[in-house]
């Protein structure tokens, strides 16, 4: 009996695996096929850490004109475009709610200018004024959103249009205002609290004095913005 011990079936030596860039060279292929494309990604960025990251835009607030004339010009468009809506709105007052006469309401502010004192305007005082009479009115807009009544929900989409683009116009003024340095506008009396209309009839025509006194103002302010601009 042969005690001899039984050789092992013969193992072939493993062999060091070529690194990834040999891979098929000795087929003539490129030294990049068969590399994933994460490893391609991986050795593009090794080769330049700092483009790993694309810069971002500049820290800050984004850059705007510095130049009032443009600043101006912008102010006068959004007025002209603030006169339009309330000149349709108006009609449409007057189409639904006919009402003779003129309405007054004493909260609303006064014009002070006229076409006989456009030559001697100065832009601050007419920036300062626009910008307190137009913040009453935003108050009486929003006011009559509030407390107008049944009678006045129809013409609400509209109201509602209104009051966004006055908003808008108010806070153009105040960048205006800023980038010339002038003083900020603060109204003459303290606000009174708006009272609810007696009627329906009252807040019909609560609402024409509105919109009549918006649209006497707003074309002022579109002749004196223009006149204005001349100046700079």
């Amino acid at each position: 009996m042969n005690c001899a011990p039984r050789s092992s079936p013969t193992q072939r030596p493993s062999l060091p695996r070529p690194p990834l860039w040999t891979y098929g060279r000795e087929s003539g292929a490129p030294p990049w096929r068969g590399i994933g494309v994460c490893h391609l990604v991986l050795v593009v960025l090794s080769l330049w850490p700092n483009r790993a990251i694309a810069p971002g835009p500049p820290s800050g607030s984004p850059r705007v004109s510095s130049d009032p004339r443009a600043d101006l010009d912008s102010a006068v468009l959004l007025t002209r475009s603030l006169l339009a809506d309330t000149r349709q709105l108006a009609a449409q007052m007057r189409d639904k709610f006919p009402a003779d006469g003129d309405h007054n309401l004493d909260s609303l502010p006064t014009l002070a200018m006229s076409a006989g004192t456009l030559g001697s305007l100065q832009l601050p005082g007419v920036l300062t004024r626009l910008r307190v009479d137009l913040m009453s009115y935003l108050r009486h807009v929003q006011w009559l959103r509030r407390a107008g009544g049944p009678s006045l929900k129809i013409l609400e989409p509209e109201l509602g249009a209104l009051q966004a683009r006055l908003d808008r116009l108010l806070r153009r003024l105040q960048l205006l205002t800023s980038r010339l340095a002038l003083p900020q506008a603060t109204p003459d009396q303290p606000t009174v609290p708006l009272g609810p209309p007696a009627s329906a009839w009252g807040s019909i025509r609560a609402a024409h004095a509105i919109l009549g006194g918006l649209h006497l103002t707003l074309d002022w302010a579109v002749r004196g913005l223009l006149l204005l601009k001349t100046r700079l």
